[in-house]
């Protein structure tokens, strides 16, 4: 990556890089089903870059493959693809597919919300991961805990052109001083704490999983995603029995650990949820009512 841009959250950074990739439509954008682009950006992908959308669930079940994207890839078009995994090999794929003469060759572009504790996960390097995508935008709040912020990544010519964008889309701030100055000391003080944190969280999943959990996803880094369907524990009684031990969880039941979460937090979080299965193993009437939580 030879240049960088400032934008003031994730979902404006990419926005950008992908409204920069896309200059003319028709545009088509193949991506996961789960992308965060598609799924929690209130629908801006066809509204500011008027892409049509190809979604693609992951035969795997957990990330995009190459083959995944081979059957997907509309031949006679142009597509911005975001891989979760796999990058390596999609981006080798893509980037030597053959396009219509006129049309601009496929991008790739990488929804980095939480790619260093990917690419800390996967002991893998950066500057070598990022060299699969033609654009990046990297979250610096989501894990990082800056206090709000996204850095787009890509080459000058890109960048030049995506600060167009940021001006349009309300994002030429001045005063980015004090935002940037945040945003570094949580980069220099939380990524050293990320194998900790992943330590400690592979180690709660250990816990829960001993007591009959399991997980709709596999726990690599600082999340962990409950299958409450599979223990037959209703979303409710998830919530209650947690509050229960003064810990405020999400009724999706994603767990997400970060440098701020105690040893102590963790054991209350697993008392809790050991406590509610063997409610429920010992028949125990429990709560599936409307389920709320978190923050509130």
């Amino acid at each position: 990556m030879e240049a960088a841009l400032w934008a003031v959250s994730g979902t404006q950074g990419n926005q950008i890089c992908l409204r920069t990739h896309l200059t003319q439509p028709p545009h088509s954008v193949l991506l996961d089903h789960r992308a965060h682009v598609h799924c929690w950006e209130s629908g801006a992908l066809p509204v500011i870059s008027q892409a049509s959308v190809t979604t693609v669930h992951a035969e795997n079940g957990v990330h995009l493959t190459l083959e995944d994207v081979k059957k997907n890839i509309i031949a006679d078009g142009n597509s911005t693809i975001l891989p979760l995994a796999d990058a390596q090999a999609i981006s080798n794929y893509v980037r030597s597919f053959p396009v219509p003469e006129g049309q601009k060759p496929i991008a790739m572009h990488l929804d980095g919300a939480r790619v260093f504790d990917g690419v800390i996960g996967e002991g893998v390097d950066l500057k070598a991961y990022a060299a699969c995508f033609d654009s990046i935008s990297i979250c610096l709040a989501k894990g990082i805990g800056a206090p709000m912020g996204s850095v787009i990544l890509g080459k000058k010519p890109f960048i030049e052109r995506a600060k167009w964008f940021r001006k349009m889309l309300g994002g030429g701030t001045r005063q980015p001083g004090m935002m940037a100055a945040a945003a570094l000391s949580a980069l220099e003080y939380s990524i050293p704490r990320f194998p900790s944190v992943h330590a400690m969280t592979k180690d709660a999943s250990a816990r829960l999983e001993a007591v009959g959990y399991k997980f709709t996803l596999p726990v690599q880094t600082n999340m962990i995603l409950l299958d409450l369907e599979a223990a037959e524990i209703p979303p409710a009684a998830f919530v209650e029995y947690c509050a229960k031990e003064d810990v405020s969880v999400f009724p999706m039941a994603r767990l997400v650990f970060h440098h701020q979460t105690s040893e102590v937090a963790v054991d209350k979080l697993v008392t809790a949820l050991t406590r509610l299965m063997e409610d429920k193993r010992n028949g125990v009437t429990l709560n599936d009512g409307e389920a709320h939580g978190g923050y509130s």
